[in-house]
């Protein structure tokens, strides 16, 4: 008792101490083992280090992300401000080749009711052995005039990237830049990045590429956006109107978006429907229109169902697919793959295993020692397509994450199958 004791007090005081100082950063190691033959072995290992100083309003920071085999990925980073001015730089680098990848820059400011910003990019398009270096920069504002909002912007040597910031803002295109996880794992920047925004050509002259113009405005009972496009391809690319929040008469109905975009010789109506049934307790359904066509719809397809219901620190999770495949916008708007995630999530980008159908969980949530935290998750996954293991039960997931202190946390990761043993994780963070 006294050991744990004097544990708590030095995870405390460290923890103190680091909340104190403009040095802050993190480091973390997962390593995992799988069963080859009855032989536990390294599959993989991921160590990252990330450190931040921060001056003045100034933060400068430098993350490092190894494997078992590569110093994968380092990058420089640089946020602040200067008067009315934000800026923002990320520099880029693949240690093994070693090869530069990519140089971003953001500043942005807000004067008399007018957001501007600007973004400029050095990319390497080829390879260590042969670089092809280009350049791109991207001019931008936003302003409002009583109900009407104005988003313009002129791109150079860079693909079109006005949508995203009438979408969602500066702050959201600039985040994009930073080496990010996926799905629980980190990427490499040894291809090329998916930016909102690219260089088009190789070439460090600022070639005007185009420009876009959003215009919000509300339209009688709806909320209508106006765009037209230009480019040094075309010139004239065309012009269009967007169309939201349009009441069908029925109450479960709605249509949601409608688009009607011309150019000099075509024109293009693109709709999409959505529905509502108002708030579930403790049960999500995921519905979709079934149609023929954009137009005509014909019914209800329920894909899939997901339970979730805590009790005390303890949430019971379930989940069916009935079928994996349905439009993200109803009718119109393509379709994507579903799955469930490790832990019973329905996702498309994150699917852990496509064949699994069913699953059941059970995650608990607690405190741990020093004022830290602890998670435990366990998930038994179905194939309901086969009939050659018990009640069609394929693998066993079971994780634990506990938080000693503020500044500690220990990982623990293992995967069954219905033969026996997959792999294990291990890991730790520790941050300061």
């Amino acid at each position: 008792m006294k050991r744990a004791l004097v544990l708590c007090l030095l995870v405390l005081g460290f923890s103190v101490a680091a909340l104190a100082s403009p040095l802050t950063g993190s480091w973390s190691t997962t390593i995992r083992f799988d069963d080859v033959g009855g032989v536990l072995a390294i599959n993989k290992l991921e160590s990252i280090v990330d450190i931040d100083y921060t001056m003045s309003g100034w933060t400068f920071g430098t993350t490092a992300v190894f494997s078992e085999s590569d110093f994968d990925n380092l990058f420089f980073q640089a946020d602040g401000a200067l008067g009315a001015f934000s800026f923002h730089s990320m520099l880029d680098f693949v240690p093994t080749t070693p090869m530069f990848h990519t140089w971003t820059n953001g500043v942005s400011v807000s004067l008399a009711g007018v957001d501007a910003f600007a973004l400029f990019q050095v990319d390497n398009m080829g390879t260590a052995e042969t670089p092809l270096i280009g350049s791109g920069a991207t001019i931008g504002l936003q302003a409002m005039a009583g109900d009407i909002k104005v988003t313009g912007a002129a791109y150079f040597n860079m693909t079109n990237n006005t949508y995203y910031y009438w979408a969602y803002g500066y702050d959201w295109m600039v985040a994009r830049d930073a080496y990010q996880s996926s799905c629980g794992t980190f990427g490499s920047w040894s291809t090329p990045s998916a930016l909102p925004w690219e260089v088009q050509t190789k070439g460090c002259t600022l070639a005007w590429s185009g420009a876009s113009i959003y215009v919000d405005f509300p339209f009688t009972c709806l909320t209508a956006t106006a765009f037209v496009d230009f480019s040094c391809a075309k010139g004239f690319d065309g012009f269009g109107i967007n169309l939201t929040g349009i009441e069908t008469g029925i109450p479960w109905l709605t249509l949601e978006e409608l688009d009607i975009s011309f150019t000099l010789t075509t024109k293009t109506v693109v709709n999409y429907f959505g529905i509502s049934f108002g708030d579930f307790v403790c049960v999500k359904p995921y519905i979709t229109l079934v149609g023929k066509g954009a137009t005509v719809i014909d019914g209800i397809s329920l894909n899939a169902l997901l339970l979730s219901y805590s009790f005390n620190g303890v949430t019971f999770k379930a989940g069916e697919i009935f079928t994996n495949e349905w439009y993200y916008w109803a009718l119109n708007g393509g379709t994507h793959v579903y799955g469930f995630s490790k832990t019973g999530d329905i996702t498309w980008s994150c699917i852990y295993n496509s064949a699994y159908d069913e699953y059941f969980g059970v995650q608990i949530d607690g405190d741990s020692c020093c004022g830290g935290a602890f998670k435990v998750g366990v998930y038994a996954f179905f194939d309901t397509s086969v009939t050659t293991s018990i009640f069609a039960w394929q693998e066993l997931l079971a994780s634990v994450n506990v938080g000693i202190g503020a500044n500690t946390n220990l990982f623990f990761g293992v995967s069954f199958l219905n033969t026996g043993l997959n792999y294990f994780d291990l890991g730790v963070k520790f941050s300061w």
